[in-house]
Parts: structure tokens; sequence; C-alpha cells
């Protein structure tokens, strides 16, 4: 006989549940911005092809007279070195983040175990004798939790109030509510899912994107699990990418792309001038050498008559 979940085991696995996705969250973006670190550090490090000082974490990128380094690349070593402090302090206010996370779920534990033994103490404690029940006209006993056993609907009743019908009572065949509302939302995102709520507006050479096939001007329409219904300002992007980055593992988008203009075939199969094409790039975010973890810029896109659209 399958186990059901009692109301103790929802009431608790819930925020349990929902705080341990948040640690795993967290940790996933705390091994990417460690990955990205790690890179950096690497880079910056490295003695140069022709040999020499490498750039340094913290050494001067001036000469003893007091100009700039000439053996390195001194934009590049102070971008590297501000994103370095970036990473820091963002890897240090996320610790104090998992730290608070590791104390809520020890609390979570604590409780799930405390009710867990409250429902063990009340499973086995003794049962009032059987009573005839008016409504279905059988005798029916009590669940440890107080509702009625024996019958269909049991567990919306109270078994010390026999008479009374059930707490959510619904008519014989009628549409779940929660099933239609979850078809509905289906239904919504099956129809608007190329909707663009993105635009790539540049992509940098030998990065992740690039590799993977994105453009300047490619329309995003999904981008892993969000969507124009959920991307709140594209900070669900903003999360997807270091949790990927951390996982080591690919972000399929779902990209419309401007075709190439063929006049000569265009004009002779009726194909309306600047058509896109639907396409699906995966992209594997990670350290590149650059900043980021994709090497592309991407922005809002609304699609308005009064916004002039990426060519």
């Amino acid at each position: 006989m399958p186990t059901s979940v009692t109301p103790v085991q929802e009431s608790v696995d819930g925020p349990q549940n929902a705080a341990r996705e948040s640690l795993r969250s967290l940790d996933s973006r705390r091994k990417a911005l460690e990955a990205e670190a790690s890179a950096i550090v690497d880079e910056l490090m490295a003695v140069p092809d022709e040999g020499g000082n490498p750039m340094g974490v913290d050494t001067p990128l001036t000469d003893g007279d007091g100009y700039p380094r000439n053996d390195i690349d001194v934009y590049r070593a102070r971008v590297l070195r501000q994103r370095l402090n970036e990473i820091r302090t963002d890897h240090k206010a996320m610790m104090k983040q998992i730290e608070t996370g590791l104390v809520k779920a020890a609390a979570f534990s604590r409780t799930s175990a405390e009710e867990k033994g409250k429902e063990r103490e009340a499973r086995v404690a003794s049962k009032p004798k059987p009573k005839f029940d008016p409504i279905t006209g059988k005798w029916v006993t009590m669940n440890w939790d107080g509702t009625v056993a024996g019958v269909e609907g049991g567990d919306q009743r109270n078994f010390g109030h026999l008479e009374a019908p059930p707490i959510s009572a619904s008519a014989p065949g009628a549409p779940s509510s929660v099933g239609a509302t979850a078809a509905a939302v289906d239904a919504q995102e099956d129809e608007g899912n190329l909707v663009p709520f993105a635009v790539v507006d540049t992509v940098f050479p030998h990065s992740p994107a690039s590799a993977a096939g994105l453009h300047e001007g490619d329309l995003i329409v999904k981008f892993g699990a969000a969507t124009h219904l959920n991307h709140d300002d594209l900070k669900l992007l903003a999360q997807i990418v270091p949790e990927a980055a951390g996982n080591r593992k690919e972000i399929q988008i779902q990209i419309l792309r401007r075709r190439t203009v063929n006049h000569a075939h265009d004009a002779a199969h009726n194909v309306e001038a600047g058509v896109r094409e639907e396409l699906t790039v995966d992209v594997l975010p990670g350290p590149w050498g650059g900043r980021g973890l994709l090497g592309c810029h991407i922005k809002g896109y609304s699609d308005t008559p009064d916004r002039e659209e990426p060519s």
C-alpha cells in the first residue's frame, strides 16, 4: 500500500525543501564565483610567453620611475583585478547567506523530528470505539489525526462530528480548480513560447556565447527555464547562468534570428523581408579570459512600434 503524505509532512517538508533548494542554488553560484576567480588569478600570475614578470594580483602596475609598466597590458590587469575584488565581495556575502541557510535547514530538521515524534505517539495511542456514520450508513473508525477512516472523503471529515458535511465538499465530476489552473498556465506557455523578451546586443569573440553560435541581434524567447512569463526583468537569467556554470551544465537558448537576405530567392518565393527563423543553441557558461561567464551582453526587449529592432 503506498504511503500517503500526512499534514505534518506537508507543513514541514514544504519549507524544508525550499530551504534545501535555496542552499543548492547558493552553492552552485559559489562554485561559479570560485571558478571565475581561479581563472582570473591564473591569468594574473601567468608568466608572459616572452618572459618577464606576470601582471600580478596586487603588485604595482608602474615601474620604478612611476610610469605604467611596458611589459604587460596594464588596462587588462586593472580590469581583472577589479573583477576579482568584486568576486571576493560577492563571495563573502554569499558565504554569510549560506551560513544563514544552514542554520534554517538545521532548525527545520529539528522541527521535523519533533513533529514526527508527535505523529508516532498519536498513531500508537488507543483509539475510540467505532461509530455509526449517518451520512454513509456505515460503521467507521477514527484515524490517528482525528479524521474518519473507512469511507470515501473521510480525510475531510471530523470523527467527533460525523453529522457535519466534509470540510471541502465538491459536486461529483466537477473539474479540479487546481488542475484547471495548471492546464491554463500550460496552455498560456505553449501559446506564447515564441514571444521574445530579451535581445543579444553584444557578443565577444572567443567567448562561450561566441563558441555556441549566438549572434548580435538574436531575440531570446527561452533561456533555460526563463520565458517572457517568468524572467522577472532578466533576474532569472542572472540566477540560471552561475548555477549552470557551477554545475558545468549547458543552457539551452531558443532564439529568433533574422534570415540572411537573398533577394533572388526571397522575391521568387514571396519571403517577407526581415523574417526571422527559430533556432536553438546550447551555451556552456564558464570562465573564458574575459568578463562574466557568457561573454555577451543581453538586455530586455519589447516589440513596440517606438522601439527600433536591432538589425
